[in-house]
């Protein structure tokens, strides 16, 4: 089954057909932001971070899963500040298996691709890495 970028807005959703139990994927999901080469900003820790998801899923941010096999391997938030229409993309995580190995662009262009068909003209990655990646396929302008 091949990479799916899949936006959910609770770390409820069904997204994973096979699940051993309640909370699974918010598990896996902190999983992924405990890695070496996740970026949590100035949060303390991987628990901070998912609490402030929690808290912005409320205000209508969404968080974009990369799910390849039934297993989340990627994360990404997609935040809207609600006053303009550019779009935030940060805390970018990836599996550390899947690290150097061009998912981490792969799955960003999903992203941006679904974000646009959506209407949104105009993005801000806040994330260094992000940034890179989305300069580099010419996906936002550089000044």
């Amino acid at each position: 089954m091949p990479l799916e970028a899949v936006a959910i807005n609770s770390f409820d959703a069904p997204i994973m057909r096979e699940t051993t139990h309640d909370g699974e994927l918010r598990e896996r999901i902190a999983k992924l932001y405990t890695a070496e080469n996740a970026n949590i900003g100035d949060l303390k820790d991987s628990e901070s971070l998912l609490a402030l998801f929690e808290t912005a899923f409320k205000r209508g941010a969404l968080m974009y899963v990369g799910m390849f096999n039934d297993k989340p391997i990627a994360v990404i938030g997609c935040f809207d500040d609600g006053q303009t229409d550019t779009k935030r993309l940060q805390y970018l995580a990836m599996h550390p298996e899947n690290v150097n190995r061009g998912i981490d662009a792969k799955f960003i262009k999903m992203v941006y691709d679904k974000e646009i068909k959506k209407g949104v003209r105009q993005f801000m990655p806040v994330d260094e890495q992000v940034h890179r990646i989305m300069s580099e396929y010419e996906l936002i302008r550089v000044k």
